[in-house]
């Protein structure tokens, strides 16, 4: 099988993972900007508001007398929020790292000037302690002042900014509005083009496409009509003229086959006979082009059995003692073509098989993950890449053909623009570059292969 061809990006996946990743390092940008300029600055100033009013607690605790005590805890739970009780020792750890708490326990040291003696944490030199709550019931902070330890306590409500949360929701919010604007506006931009680009894709239109997308994308769907509509014409012109001088070339041959019919007695039979073939070639030559002329007309495409439809090609053959061997896997296959035009195609590379190769010819069918392909194989001398690239032009011939004998150059053309027509892609391998086979199968003569888009087939 022929190597995966190399994946590309289409228009719409490009423009939104431009669109996506752009916009997305804007946000994070501006979310880092607003991070360190505006939330770091606002929650520093709300914890060094919580740890004046702290500090201030513990020194008015200390200064009060114990019946006043209770007035001021259930001022301060009434009022802030706040729990303190008294508690024998302190539990030198700490166990958050949330970068409020953090705030709040260095705004704390900064407000407190002294530390009692045997109440400094041998690793951090401070004496204030901080945690987290039992079950995220909320955080507790312990200060040693005059001889006692006061425990504070607050719910997680009393935090006035959760920074890891609101970046989080931040940044998760911003990228999925991100990531729906950025594939809306692909869509927005990009669905013109790609109807194009699967229009052209099938052949040029033959009906104007609408005028659809922005400014540059109608204009460019205008130049494709308009080109388009060109093309038509040009075709249409080349039909007529085409079919013109070979129908007008048909009257003078009439003519001189029944003038020669009627001095058949007054010539020699030699010089008859040649005369009667020359006749004949040209009436042959003639056929071959109004077959090109009518040719590239696109036919009604119907679904048929590749099997049931091959086997017929294989039978038409027969009956013009051209013996052709069917090869194709057990797997069924449908096909969407035109029947007529599709066999004119195998018949014209069944005939130059056995014209100019030698017997036995194979019919193969083959499919790739992407394409139905179906390959005419001989045995004779086959040709050279150079020669292949030669003889694909209309009236290109070989000076000796493989078996010696002689055409017009216009069969490979005929079968060509029979396949355009169709969706398929015709290719020639010299003997040996068969792509589809090992090489001990490997014909050794011209291999022609038809390749179907899976895609197309489905259409």
């Amino acid at each position: 099988m022929t190597p995966p061809s190399k994946r590309t990006w289409s228009l719409f996946s490009s423009t939104a993972l431009a669109l996506v990743g752009s916009i997305s390092v804007i946000l994070i940008f501006a979310l880092s900007a607003v991070t360190w300029f505006v939330m770091v600055p606002m929650a520093k100033r709300s914890a060094d508001d919580l740890a004046a009013l702290i500090v201030l607690s513990a020194q008015t605790w200390i200064e009060l007398p114990k019946a006043s005590q209770p007035l001021l805890a259930a001022e301060l739970k009434n009022q802030h929020g706040l729990t303190v009780e008294e508690i024998p020792e302190l539990n030198r750890q700490h166990s958050t790292n949330l970068p409020y708490v953090r705030f709040l326990h260095d705004a704390v040291v900064r407000r407190f000037n002294q530390c009692p003696p045997n109440t400094l944490d041998p690793q951090t030199d401070e004496c204030i302690y901080m945690g987290s709550l039992a079950h995220g019931a909320g955080y507790w902070i312990e200060i040693p002042i005059a001889g006692d330890v006061l425990k504070f306590e607050f719910s997680p409500n009393r935090v006035g900014y959760k920074i890891p949360l609101t970046l989080g929701v931040i940044l998760v919010g911003g990228i999925l509005l991100t990531l729906s604007a950025g594939l809306l506006l692909a869509r927005r931009l990009t669905r013109p083009v790609s109807r194009l680009a699967e229009q052209v894709s099938r052949g040029l239109p033959d009906a104007p496409l609408p005028l659809t997308g922005p400014r540059e994308t109608r204009v460019l769907i205008e130049a494709v009509n308009r080109r388009s509509a060109e093309v038509n014409r040009l075709v249409e012109n080349r039909t007529v003229l085409l079919a013109g001088i070979s129908h007008d070339l048909r009257t003078p041959l009439t003519r001189l086959s029944l003038s020669l019919a009627l001095a058949q007695d007054a010539l020699e039979a030699e010089l008859h006979d040649q005369m009667q073939a020359d006749i004949q070639q040209m009436n042959q030559l003639i056929g071959e082009v109004l077959s090109i002329a009518r040719g590239v007309n696109q036919a009604p495409l119907e679904s048929v059995d590749a099997h049931a439809w091959l086997s017929h090609c294989v039978a038409s053959a027969a009956r013009r003692g051209i013996t052709v061997e069917l090869i194709e896997p057990a797997t069924p296959a449908q096909f969407m073509l035109a029947p007529p035009t599709a066999q004119r195609i195998l018949d014209n590379l069944i005939d130059n098989a056995q014209r100019y190769g030698r017997p036995p010819i194979h019919l193969r069918r083959l499919e790739t993950p992407d394409a139905h392909i179906l390959c005419i194989e001989d045995h004779g001398a086959g040709l050279t890449s150079d020669e292949i690239i030669t003889l694909r032009a209309p009236f290109a011939r070989k000076d000796a053909a493989r078996s010696g004998v002689t055409g017009y150059g216009l069969g490979l053309s005929l079968a060509e623009a029979l396949a355009e027509a169709q969706g398929w892609q015709l290719d020639l391998y010299a003997p040996g570059a068969h792509p589809y086979l090992a090489a001990a199968e490997q014909p050794c003569g011209l291999t022609a292969c038809l390749s179907l888009p899976k895609a197309a087939a489905k259409r």
